[in-house]
């Protein structure tokens, strides 16, 4: 049964023989929406979930304020309750000795059973999540409740479960009670072909394609992926291309339906001989190639699926940079995507690619169009080595820029920060990288070298301290820091604080680069300079091998 039959069937709720029903069906396949949908103008309803209750009269608490006391503050009936009592002692002499106790959970029960002899119309308790009730509940306990309500005057039960969910102990006292209990039980194979998918917050258009193709049954799992759209598209927000966006929109749907439903994952054959088959069928559970099911035809490169798949396993946050790079590279794509072009059509496309690298304003855009060309250059056997050398350039010139405006920590990131693809670009961005980073350390030591006055000084000196720190670094400040053997580099002469911690710094490096031969620097230093210098010398000498 679909669960559009749900809103048909609350909807006669009244006119049913039954006084308790039960909808039972997977987890997101709509139940509890079609219900919502179905009652939602009717304010003769108490809405229940088992998730959380602690004890199960509590059922009784709900239904006594939510559909005779409306509007108090559960657990608190007070003043707004008094009227109530006294109208209602009228008919039963029992309520003037429960006035006083009303919070008392059984007196709730009975005040519940009298009031329903007031209801002149049908009055409907909606239970949802039975599966997910606390394990301190019994569940025949839940069931007894159920069929005392039954007795209620206008009252009707409508319980929502996944009767598959059910833990062991409390699947055999289902099965034992709910012919007594529970008048019919439908159970919901299939999910709503008519969901508002407005009041969702998902485009009608898309989802009704793309369900179309992909068989996604649960409704949870669509709320989710556009939920995960939702937040991707907030690093689109200088992106109005809406070409673009529904492709990023597709792309976050294959993720999560994928990632969570599984859709297109086919068991592997236990009795499967050929190894060539198992071998394909092992690849093709692979959930990259699943989500690729769902992307066919798309302009957008693997590179942003990987991007975004990532994202969502919470392995890297999405860069706007590389991301509205990967926009203009869906717009170099032309009308198709270039996985389908022709070599000619390629070959057209390269100059293109070429011309956007050369112009390039950051260091995301010069990689992926250096990557993109070198990848379909290669496979149409385009020569490319001039552009690899541009490419080498422009990568320099960017690197060296970006250091001297102090961001050297660009130094530290692999190339997976921009997901190339092509290995010949990996490896020349790697190179530059490690270039790059000589220039840095050539830059420091020749100014220490010079000098350790000053603020600038000791920035460099802190920055040579931490960097020895790193793999990056170390093996290039060991080859070039022979230079700071130097009177300049340690704390004699003119001194004053900033310049003796911009000396410690550097007496640092020296001393974990080569220990003995610093300390017969030092020892040879003392032989020449003051008796202050000499104890500042031992001082800062004995510090460091105190913390080695």
């Amino acid at each position: 049964m679909k669960a559009d039959n749900i809103k048909t069937i609350i909807e006669k709720i009244d006119d049913l023989p039954y006084r308790a029903i039960l909808f039972d069906g997977v987890w997101g396949i709509g139940k509890t929406y079609a219900i919502d949908e179905a009652l939602k103008e009717n304010d003769n309803v108490c809405k229940i979930s088992m998730f959380g209750l602690s004890d199960a009269r509590q059922i009784y608490h709900e239904a006594l304020f939510q559909l005779v006391l409306k509007g108090c503050i559960s657990g608190k009936i007070g003043e707004i309750a008094n009227s109530f009592l006294e109208g209602l002692s009228k008919i039963s002499e029992k309520v003037g000795k429960v006035k006083d106790l009303v919070q008392n959970i059984a007196e709730e029960k009975e005040l519940f059973i009298l009031a329903s002899k007031q209801f002149s119309t049908y009055h409907i308790i909606v239970i949802d999540d039975l599966e997910r009730m606390n394990d301190n509940l019994s569940l025949e306990e839940v069931l007894g409740i159920i069929e005392e309500l039954k007795k209620c005057s206008y009252v009707k039960i409508v319980i929502i479960a996944n009767l598959q969910e059910i833990r062991p102990d409390s699947k055999e006292v289902f099965d034992k009670y709910n012919e007594k209990v529970i008048d019919r039980i439908y159970h919901i194979t299939e999910r709503s072909e008519s969901v508002a998918w407005g009041e969702l917050n998902i485009h009608a258009g898309f989802i009704t394609e793309f369900l179309n193709i992909h068989k996604v049954k649960n409704l949870r799992t669509l709320e989710k992926a556009q939920n995960f759209y939702d937040d991707v598209k907030l690093y689109c927000e200088n992106i109005g291309d809406e070409y673009f966006l529904a492709e990023v929109r597709l792309i976050c749907y294959a993720i999560v339906v994928e990632s969570t439903d599984n859709l297109y994952f086919k068991e592997p054959d236990e009795n499967e001989s050929d190894s060539t088959k198992k071998i394909l069928t092992t690849l093709g559970n692979s959930l990259d190639h699943r989500i690729l099911r769902y992307l066919s035809g798309i302009k957008s490169s693997s590179n942003l699926v990987n991007m975004i798949f990532k994202y969502y396993q919470n392995e890297v946050s999405i860069n706007v940079d590389v991301l509205n790079t990967e926009y203009k590279m869906y717009l170099q794509s032309g009308n198709k995507p270039n996985y389908y072009k022709t070599d000619e059509e390629i070959k057209s496309v390269l100059p293109n690619l070429r011309e956007v690298m050369k112009n390039a304003q950051n260091l995301g855009e010069v990689n992926k169009f250096a990557d993109e060309y070198m990848v379909w250059s290669d496979i149409v056997k385009e020569e490319n080595e001039i552009i690899l050398q541009e490419y080498r350039n422009i990568l320099r010139s960017l690197l060296k820029e970006i250091v001297l405006e102090g961001k050297e920590e660009i130094l530290s990131y692999t190339h997976d920060l921009f997901h190339l693809s092509s290995e010949k670009i990996k490896k020349i961005y790697e190179e530059e990288c490690e270039n790059v980073r000589e220039f840095v350390i050539d830059a420091y030591i020749e100014y220490l070298r010079k000098s350790t006055h000053g603020k600038r000084a000791f920035e460099y000196s802190y920055k040579l301290k931490s960097y020895f720190e790193s793999s990056f670094y170390r093996n290039i400040i060991k080859e070039k820091i022979e230079g700071l053997y130097n009177r300049d580099s340690f704390p004699v002469d003119d001194m004053n604080d900033e310049r003796y911690h911009t000396c410690y710094n550097v007496m640092y490096v020296l001393y974990h680069v080569d220990e003995e031969k610093f300390l017969h620097y030092c020892d040879e230093l003392k032989q020449v300079c003051d008796n202050m210098s000499v104890h500042r010398i031992e001082v800062l000498v004995k510090e460091l091998t105190n913390n080695n």
